[in-house]
């Protein structure tokens, strides 16, 4: 009874991980994905590996929308800091 349940188990997890994007690009490209089912990948690795595979062009083009955001976020806490002093 017990190792059914875990070939369920297994089945279903084998199933989410095909209809995720990482288990369809896996696919696409070809790779198996049945060793995946054992190794436990958390975002912050997976997304490092995915930087890593990004051309550096675009990786400037990024970091530039990031900046570009940073300074909005700085610019409307200012604004809005300026506002509350001139209504104080």
């Amino acid at each position: 009874m017990a190792t059914r349940w875990e070939e369920r188990v297994r089945a279903a997890e084998q199933a989410r991980l095909e209809s995720s994007p990482v288990g369809k690009l896996l696919t696409a490209l070809g790779l198996p994905t049945r060793w995946l089912r054992r190794v436990r990948i958390g975002k912050q690795p997976l997304f490092l590996l995915a930087w890593a595979l990004v051309p550096l062009r675009l990786k400037l083009v990024a970091c530039g929308f990031v900046a570009l955001g940073l300074l909005l976020v700085v610019g409307g806490v200012a604004a809005l800091a300026v506002v509350i002093d001139q209504l104080a």
